[in-house]
């Protein structure tokens, strides 16, 4: 999880879209962003004003989970996929 004290900078993924963009972008309703964060599944950068901030590479991943929970499937089921993913080789 992000924490406060860390750099905006990661990984070379500068953080750009908040939360509004990050919504309209990934057709993601801004309740399900918040749902998404609180439950572990992503843990965008926060501005000292504690403003969201998602960088391209989590806008991907909040496509994934989108895509996911079309497919109708749970909470546990997208945790393990994407750790999955991330543990595969690239």
């Amino acid at each position: 999880m992000a924490r406060l004290d860390r750099p905006l900078k990661r990984t070379g993924a500068t953080p750009v879209y908040t939360i509004g963009a990050a919504a309209r972008l990934t057709g993601i309703p801004i309740w399900t962003l918040r749902w998404i964060e609180k439950h572990g599944l992503l843990s965008p950068d926060r501005t000292p004003g504690r403003q969201r901030l998602y960088s391209d590479e989590e806008m991907e991943l909040l496509r994934e989970v989108r895509s996911l929970m079309e497919q109708k499937v749970n909470l546990a089921g997208i945790r393990v996929i994407l750790r999955m993913r991330r543990a595969a080789p690239r």
